[in-house]
């Protein structure tokens, strides 16, 4: 799937992982996308919940060996 940014959220725990992906898609302009990589299984529920609570779009997520990857959708 395509993306104009990437963040790694790998290795942080607790509020980091909001907070790092904010400051990301507050420098990006609406509508474009980025590509977030993590490894903490809470992600799992917390990207959708992030999503919804900023109207940011979840594309598509997966995962492999461990890595979680959240293709997300400025709003």
């Amino acid at each position: 799937m395509e993306y104009q940014h990437q963040v790694d959220l790998r290795g942080l725990c607790c509020a980091q992982p909001i907070i790092k992906l904010t400051a990301e898609l507050k420098r990006i302009p609406s509508g474009e996308v980025v590509l977030a990589l993590a490894d903490k299984s809470s992600m799992r529920q917390d990207m959708p919940a992030y999503c919804r609570q900023t109207n940011n779009v979840l594309l598509h997520h997966d995962s492999e060996n461990g890595l979680l990857r959240f293709w997300i959708r400025k709003a």
